[in-house]
């Protein structure tokens, strides 16, 4: 970052904002959307398993479900959200990395622009889908953790948090005075299982990350001049010329932005209450 700083001043850490814009803002839109109309879909497929034997009671089932329905629409709504808009990840990814001490000696003076024509010219519809593969595995499972982990962490605390207040209650039920109890998590409580989940999810999926950004900087290269061929050679060539650092460089700006990624989920739930 210090490099980066001196070589370009205040035009490095913009480097590749405008794409970054574009799909940040689409990528919450459509996974948030998507997570609540995919947890609708599956729900007809998985009440057929409420029908099949098990030793489970009724109400044990039925959580399972629900934690099940929480992680499949989360992973399908992240899926899918990468599969329209991961030509602009490839953009933002490729400006990113593009640094120089002036416009005129960078890779890509005019931007976005000159990386979609180079890398069209280069390998057509298939070099903006370079990595597609591995990142749509890692995002599902990421979106899947992240997604749905939070939802299904949450119901279960404020399931938990109800059956104790409703004991509470009945304590006091003999009491005079009717005691209010609150069954719902605070802002507060909902922003530290949000951080957990996002820390936990980023921490576990960013090798995979790591890979899909080390193939998409090959894009447009010719075939011959590649590092690497495809995915799981990329695996196999950094964990042996790097180990398992080579998988986790650059995590810490990833884990402070983890910060960003569960406020959003807060907010989220604080709009669905105040619509």
């Amino acid at each position: 970052m210090e490099h980066m700083f001196c070589l370009q001043s205040n035009n490095c850490s913009k480097s590749g904002n405008t794409p970054n814009v574009l799909r940040q803002g689409g990528t919450t839109a459509l996974n948030f959307m998507l997570m609540d109309w995919y947890k609708q879909a599956i729900q007809t497929p998985l009440a057929y398993t409420l029908k099949l034997p098990s030793n489970r009671s009724p109400e044990a089932r039925k959580k399972r479900r629900a934690r099940l329905s929480s992680f499949l629409s989360g992973g399908l709504a992240g899926g899918t959200t990468t599969t329209f808009l991961y030509p602009i990840e490839f953009l933002r990814t490729r400006l990113a990395m593009d640094i120089g001490a002036t416009i005129k000696t960078r890779q890509y003076p005019r931007g976005m622009r000159d990386v979609f024509i180079s890398t069209w010219n280069a390998d057509g519809v298939r070099g903006l889908y370079q990595g597609y593969g591995i990142a749509l595995f890692g995002v599902v499972v990421y979106r899947a953790l992240h997604l749905g982990g939070y939802d299904a962490v949450k119901s279960e605390l404020i399931h938990r948090k109800t059956l104790s207040l409703e004991y509470n209650q009945q304590q006091h039920s003999t009491k005079a005075r009717k005691i209010k109890f609150n069954d719902t998590l605070t802002i507060g409580e909902r922003f530290a299982v949000a951080q957990i989940v996002s820390v936990v999810a980023g921490t576990m999926c960013y090798p995979i990350d790591s890979v899909r950004r080390r193939l998409m900087m090959q894009a447009g290269e010719p075939v011959e001049l590649r590092r690497y061929r495809n995915s799981l050679y990329c695996f196999r060539k950094v964990m042996t010329q790097e180990g398992i650092r080579g998988f986790y460089l650059g995590i810490g700006p990833n884990l402070v932005r983890s910060f960003g990624g569960a406020l959003l989920l807060v907010t989220y739930d604080a709009f669905k209450v105040m619509i």
